[in-house]
């Protein structure tokens, strides 16, 4: 069986990534997940996000992108019928959500509800 660029085995070991505007990422890197920092000025976001989404479509150790929410649709279309990577998104910073919203958040990702007592 031939092994293309992208082709991977069973049980073989593949890293996140993360995808985030600068502001997001040295939380990220600190916890030494590879990261692609994002500017987004309107001048430079196209052809940025074009340029990121080659770069990841290029290594064929990415298991899972983490994906600014903002820009979760170009990712999805170019990653589309992919098995590998999988995308997921988290909320953009400046994004204010409701509670359901959090309270769906948290129930999928931990399997519970968070109650924070004094706000």
């Amino acid at each position: 069986m031939g092994r293309g660029r992208h082709a991977r085995t069973r049980g073989a070991r593949v890293k996140p990534v993360i995808v985030a505007t600068s502001d997001l990422v040295d939380g990220f890197r600190l916890a030494g997940i590879p990261v692609y920092e994002f500017d987004d000025a309107p001048d430079k976001s196209d052809s940025q996000l074009a340029a990121i989404i080659q770069a990841v479509l290029a290594r064929d150790d990415v298991g899972i992108v983490l994906v600014d929410e903002r820009y979760m649709a170009a990712f999805e279309k170019a990653f589309e019928g992919r098995e590998l990577p999988m995308i997921a998104s988290f909320p953009a910073e400046e994004v204010q959500r409701d509670e359901a919203y959090i309270d769906e958040l948290t129930r999928r990702y931990l399997g519970q509800k968070i109650y924070v007592e004094g706000t």
